[in-house]
């Protein structure tokens, strides 16, 4: 059952869990493959205490999963869940972003190359359930069944991009 949450907002619950730019960086170096303590720690320059408590918090949240990695137990690697694996739009989108409007064309750290014709990648963009790819003028905001009064209250004072909301 999906935790109860006392603000109905899908942001806000993703920023209770991601929220801060250390457990974006474990997420990061989980997707380049690191999965032992010593390789976050190295790779993200987070303290050691600090890096405890966000890998407790993401194995918590069910983003990261923690199994024993020695014959004794004392020893873990940490893997990304199916969860966790489901945020690798989110960081491509930050990847894009940053290198578009942080480093500019030309000296992006990193570049999204597709795999088959050696194209870049760039500008993720919305797809319906099918696939279909949809222009960001074309997205409606609506309530939904976890929405309440104040998701209805902000629906209503959206009037413009990036989204359009169906009382617009």
């Amino acid at each position: 059952m999906p935790k109860k949450h006392t603000h109905p907002c899908a942001i806000a619950a993703t920023l209770n869990i991601l929220g801060d730019r250390w457990s974006l960086l474990i997420i990061r170096e989980a997707f380049y493959g690191a999965t032992r303590f010593g390789e976050f720690l190295t790779n993200t320059g987070i303290s050691r205490n600090l890096l405890t408590e966000r890998l407790n918090q993401l194995v918590e949240d069910g983003v990261m999963e923690k199994i024993p990695f020695a014959d004794r137990g004392t020893s873990y690697a940490y893997q990304l869940t199916e969860k966790g694996r489901a945020l690798d739009t989110i960081l491509m989108a930050m990847s894009d972003w940053g290198s578009c409007h942080v480093y500019g064309d030309g000296n992006e750290p990193v570049r999204m190359m597709d795999e088959a014709t050696g194209g870049r990648v760039s500008g993720l963009l919305p797809v319906t359930s099918d696939g279909t790819p949809v222009s960001r003028d074309q997205i409606r905001l609506e309530l939904g069944p976890g929405g309440d009064g104040r998701t209805r209250a902000r629906l209503s004072r959206a009037k413009s991009h990036p989204f359009r909301t169906s009382e617009n």
